[in-house]
């Protein structure tokens, strides 16, 4: 999205209410009382004329309410009515039905706006005859680079060239396509625990991770319930008794593998899709300040050289994965032990930026030693015959809830995910991360698809070399949407709309790193009763819903939600990742071949919709039988639409819908060879995070990169700077110019000042691969002050034949 700077303005137009045909009323009125002269005094039911202020430059999808206007010019009770949306009397609750008002009465209109641009939304609201509209208009579409009108955004599939990454080049389903779950919850199952409804589909599990080829992800429930089972060991204050814990874990085991209920019959069954599960702890009771493990006890506080804070937790931890789990080839019993073990979740959010009292306060150190405390003591782990017992677990953290680096000029960087990494870094196997859209929080739209993902991930990748000697992987265990302005309402389809357009952004940006990405979990639940708020309320990130959830229908029956569109979408991808290019940023593209079907993916990071001129290469002799076109988009009020359509041809010219996402299936006669390669690699500068002075070289050196014949290169350039800076610096590659682009991937983070408080995102640059050598310079200029370049970075692509891109005959 190119920046801009358009001021948000309001124009007010007063709307003069049309006077129709006079309507009768009837029936009394306390507030106007008959007159004293045997009623021979007209009933008068048609009221002054009445208007309200329009409203223009509205942000999309939010609640607007008028003013509010007096009814007057009445005797009597007169009908009110409202079409297209509700109305309020005397502060009362807002609602469409049809009613009466009396004089005096004050009435206001409520309206939520479009999801599109510079789109109207109208209420007409009668009281007597009498009509006004409320109008309520969303701003117009940021101004950005528009394509050639006569071809489109060019977007070029070559399906006989390997893209590989680190060397890794297939989708892994197991990475990419997960549940928040696991095979053993109860709500899979037990209607117990679930308003005592059942599932509409009786298979509901089997048909779900089957039908849809989906993988488990994560499990923060199970750990803190065996907790609590636990009893304090009598001779070490604030550990649990290992002895209760090897008795408990017993029985846990054996029902897991001998247990015959229907339940454990069917978590056997889709154990593997749960192999490399996450399992982790949470602030409570886990951050040790004297809260109730369940027992009764808290964990132990003690702080000194022999028992570091939070080593009482690492025992814990140690002993639930050695105890509670299958232990290798030769053990029976047991589900397949987790992989991987976030210390903690989110823990800065409540102990550092929330905490509920002095007890729980905590600082960003504490908190970072507290992870090594846990990491050793895990890792220190004997079994009975003495041998390490956790090596196949990777520990990592600190799972942070909103990775704002660029917040307060960076030292919120400074201060948290730098100094966990010096504090832990060495310590630590990946870096926990979470990503979440706020597309409506307090009157702003708040992205993270799209160029602050990738800024976020270069300069942990470049500092994480820089202070460990290696790029340390990631692990993003939760990714999704929070819709703060309707978070609090029952389930729409229109919300889940919003996860289901960050879902498909951020799981495009995660493809990207393949080789450093351990896992991805869309935040989505089973049921989430856990998560319920009120008895009309639910948690917002569910798979499931009841029937009455949604207009028009009834029953309690669980089905599913809109979510589940992300899944049945992505159902049938597979294979060989193969070379994909769009001339245009917010177009995200990536492809796969698996025998003779190919696999088109685009997601547009655009509010509108987006013409393409599509080619698919690489497949010439080799006839193309089919193509079938799954389309997820989104209806004028924001309700998911999962369209599904079948051709002879891949079209040459495609509509992308507004913000929609669309995957083409190809099928060709003969298996597509494969035959060619584009080999990915990136090269880190020298430094990072450096401050920007206007007119001043910023230079950074990136050296010992491989330069092929053939192939393409981009340089990346992490900035983060106040909004209205200049984001085009003059940019040399070994004293040759090369041309900054003007747009970037995907939204205008200013957003008519509804946006990010700042800029921070990757500015995509392609250099020339004969500018490059193994050893290069880079220098940077900037015409005005202020905001940082955090991070340079090269992408270099190497491949085994030249690249011709947007070539059409």
């Amino acid at each position: 999205m190119k920046p801009h700077s358009l001021p948000a303005r309001f124009a007010l137009l007063t709307l003069t209410a049309a006077l129709v045909a006079c309507g009768g009323g009837s029936g009394g009125s306390n507030n106007n009382p008959p007159p004293d002269d045997g009623g021979k005094t007209q009933q008068d039911t048609r009221p002054d004329a009445f208007s309200f202020t329009a409203v223009t430059d509205a942000e999309m999808g939010t609640a607007y309410t008028s003013g509010a206007i007096t009814v007057s010019g009445i005797n009597a009770a007169a009908n009110i009515s409202i079409s297209g949306g509700e109305y309020s009397v005397n502060n009362g609750a807002f609602s469409s039905d049809a009613a009466t008002v009396e004089n005096g009465d004050s009435v206001s209109v409520r309206v939520t706006a479009s999801t599109e641009y510079s789109t109207t939304v109208t209420a007409t609201l009668s009281i007597g005859g009498i009509s006004a509209d409320y109008a309520v208009t969303t701003t117009a579409e940021p101004m950005h680079p528009e394509p050639p009108a006569d071809t489109g955004v060019k977007v070029d599939f070559n399906l006989n060239m390997r893209h590989s990454v680190g060397g890794e080049s297939e989708f892994d389903r197991r990475k990419f396509i997960t549940l928040h779950a696991s095979n053993k919850e109860n709500e899979w199952f037990d209607y117990t625990t679930a308003r005592n409804a059942p599932n509409e589909d009786p298979d509901l599990m089997t048909n779900f991770l089957e039908g849809y080829d989906v993988y488990l992800g994560r499990d923060t429930g199970d750990m803190k319930w065996q907790l609590s089972q636990l009893t304090e060991d009598g001779a070490r204050p604030g550990f649990i008794d290992v002895d209760t814990a090897v008795t408990n874990a017993g029985g846990v085991r054996w029902t897991y593998t001998k247990n015959e209920d229907a339940r454990w019959q069917l978590a056997r069954k889709h154990e593997h899709r749960a192999t490399d599960m996450i399992v982790g702890g949470q602030q409570h009771p886990y951050w040790p300040n004297g809260d109730d493990t369940g027992m009764g006890w808290s964990f132990s506080t003690t702080d000194t050289e022999d028992e570091p804070f939070g080593t009482a937790v690492g025992h814990f931890m140690a002993n639930y994965l050695y105890e509670y789990f299958n232990r290798g080839e030769t053990d029976e019993f047991g589900q397949p032990k987790p992989v991987y073990l976030e210390v903690m979740n989110e823990p800065l959010y409540e102990l550092v930026d929330y905490p509920k009292d002095e007890k729980t306060a905590a600082t960003p150190e504490a908190v970072f030693k507290f992870h090594n405390a846990v990491a050793n003591e895990v890792r220190a782990y004997r079994d009975a015959w003495n041998q390490a017992s956790h090596d196949n677990v990777l520990i990592g953290g600190y799972t942070v809830a909103f990775p704002d680096f660029d917040k307060d000029n960076f030292n919120r960087w400074e201060a948290r995910d730098k100094l966990f990494i010096d504090i832990a870094g060495e310590n630590m196997d990946f870096l926990s991360v979470h990503f979440y859209d706020f597309p409506a929080i307090n009157g702003t739209r708040q992205l993270r698809r799209g160029s602050n993902v990738e800024a976020t991930f270069d300069m942990l990748e470049q500092y994480s070399l820089m202070a460990t000697g290696e790029r340390m992987p990631f692990l993003v265990s939760e990714i999704g949407a929070t819709v703060h302005s309707i978070m609090n309402d029952p389930w729409s389809p229109e919300r889940d709309g919003y996860k289901l357009r960050a879902l498909n952004g951020l799981t495009m940006n995660m493809l990207e790193r393949p080789d450093q990405i351990l896992k991805s979990i869309p935040f989505v639940t089973v049921k989430a009763e856990w998560g319920r708020k009120s008895e009309t309320v639910p948690y917002s990130n569910r798979l499931m819903r009841q029937k009455h959830e949604a207009a028009g229908e009834t029953g309690d029956a669980w089905v599913y939600t809109e979510l589940v569109k992300f899944y049945q979408l992505w159902s049938d991808v597979k294979g060989t990742r193969v070379d994909s290019w769009a001339s245009d940023l917010d177009v995200q593209v990536n492809a796969y071949v698996d025998g003779d079907t190919a696999y088109l993916v685009l997601n547009n990071l655009e509010q509108e919709d987006t013409e393409l001129s599509l080619a698919a290469l690489g497949v010439d002799g080799n006839s193309l039988q089919s193509v079938t076109i799954k389309e997820l988009h989104y209806d004028s009020g924001g309700k998911p639409v999962l369209d599904e359509s079948n051709a002879t041809e891949l079209p040459q010219m495609y509509t992308l819908k507004s913000e929609g996402t669309t995957i083409l299936q190809l099928t060709y006669a003969d298996a597509i060879t494969i035959d060619g390669d584009a080999t990915e690699t990136k090269y880190y500068a020298d430094k990072y995070k450096q401050a920007i002075t206007a007119n001043a070289k910023l230079q950074f050196a990136i050296d010992d990169v491989t330069v092929g014949d053939n192939g393409e290169a981009v340089l990346r350039l992490g900035v983060g700077r106040d909004h209205g800076k200049s984001l085009t610096p003059s940019v040399t590659v070994n004293g040759n110019v090369v041309t900054v682009p003007e747009d970037y991937q995907g939204y205008d983070q200013y957003y008519g000042g509804k946006g990010r408080a700042q800029y921070f995102g990757v500015l995509e640059i392609p250099v020339d691969l004969s500018f490059l050598s193994e050893d290069n310079d880079i220098e940077i200029v900037f015409e005005d002050d202020g905001g940082f370049v955090s991070t340079a970075t090269l992408q270099v692509f190497n491949t085994t034949e030249p690249l011709k891109r947007g070539a059409r005959n």
